[in-house]
């Protein structure tokens, strides 16, 4: 190492040469060669040469090249590039399930907070949000815990290669994600904020903008403080802090999701439903389309219609079809399950109770389709 002689020693060492040096790597070479020879250290070199313009790792391959001249031995390779493609693998994996179930924790909040918080300006059928709901609920139960075990591999990993904490790979993918996390964030408030302006309510609108910046805030601090930690591994409480704390979140959103949707059986049960209100609304644009037809006016035969009829997709029977004074007539099912209405629907032609029911229809009208769910 030099002290405060390194100006001198390097001064000396150029003394040592009196024809001119070369320029380029070349010159870089001999001047380094000469300045050892006289006793500089490689970091005094290292700051010298980098105040000159000469970039650190050009300074450290010269010098590499000067010790195994040296020493007669190469120098040891980095890890392989299949060790690199796994870690980036690890990484990667831990990003994409990490974002899948951030971003399902908050669409199902979203679509509780539309139900806690009705608004009169909301045309979405309630259908729809189950549905989104159910998806959202199996993205959590399957990405969570891979992202678990691939955190742990990656945690692993560190604690037997402590580099690792610094590697290229970890730091260039965590930045990559976190520039990612944030436009995805930045773009769920920006939707927030539009359907506010657009007259949603406040109370909404807090209660969304809230979500998204626990969600947010969340991801930021666990991999700023954590992951890309750069000086030292952070301590092994912070990564079981932020599981358990994901965990508990998880938990009481799968328990309000499984409420909101209801059990597999019951969701078996709607659908099953709402194939029969499909079939009944289907029959009924026949029947109208018939019944426009005809000349002079009546109602079809159920014999007629036999190649089109539709039968109940559990018992397989036919539907009931009983015919009235005019155009008037009635297509009757039994269903599993009441019909829960869509949020502020006009047309309630199709609500149900459990049970067979029948709907009262007129074939001079064309029959207005079912709420979309099926």
């Amino acid at each position: 190492m030099a002290g405060d002689d390194g100006p001198h020693l390097i001064c000396t060492a150029a003394s040592g040469y009196p024809t001119a040096m070369a320029n380029g790597k070349e010159g870089l070479e001999q001047f380094l060669r000469a300045a050892k020879e006289r006793g500089a250290g490689d970091e005094f070199l290292v700051a010298l040469l980098r105040q000159k313009g000469w970039p650190e790792k050009a300074v450290y391959q010269a010098l590499g090249r000067i010790y195994e001249e040296q020493t007669g031995a190469p120098l040891p390779e980095p890890q392989s590039t299949l060790e690199s493609a796994r870690e980036a693998f690890y990484h990667l994996l831990a990003f994409g399930t990490l974002a899948s179930w951030i971003f399902a924790i908050g669409s199902i909040w979203f679509e509780l907070i539309n139900t806690w918080v009705p608004d009169s300006l909301d045309r979405g059928y309630r259908s729809w949000a189950i549905r989104n709901v159910s998806w959202q609920i199996a993205a959590i139960l399957v990405s969570f815990p891979v992202f678990v075990v691939a955190t742990r591999s990656i945690l692993k990993d560190m604690a037997l290669e402590p580099d690792k904490a610094a590697s290229g790979v970890r730091r260039w993918l965590t930045n990559i994600a976190l520039l990612i996390a944030a436009l995805v964030f930045i773009g769920d408030l920006v939707s927030v904020l539009a359907v506010f302006l657009q007259g949603e309510l406040t109370a909404r609108f807090l209660l969304k903008s809230f979500t998204v910046l626990v969600l947010s805030g969340g991801v930021f601090l666990y991999y700023t403080k954590g992951l890309n930690n750069r000086e030292a591994l952070p301590a092994q409480s912070w990564h079981r802090g932020f599981a358990r704390t994901a965990a508990a979140l998880i938990a009481i959103t799968l328990l309000f999701g499984f409420w909101k949707t209801g059990s597999p059986a019951r969701q078996r049960s709607l659908t099953q439903d709402a194939q029969r209100v499909q079939d009944i609304y289907t029959m009924a644009s026949i029947i109208h389309g018939r019944y426009r037809s005809a000349d002079p006016k009546s109602l079809p035969t159920k014999n007629s219609l036999q190649e089109l009829w539709r039968k109940d997709p559990v018992s397989q029977q036919d539907y009931d079809y009983l015919l009235s004074d005019g155009p008037k007539y009635q297509l009757c099912a039994t269903f599993e399950t009441p019909s829960e209405d869509p949020a502020n629907a006009q047309n309630l032609v199709w609500r149900h109770p459990a049970g067979r029911h029948c709907f009262a229809l007129d074939a001079s009208q064309q029959p207005e389709p079912p709420p979309y769910r099926y």
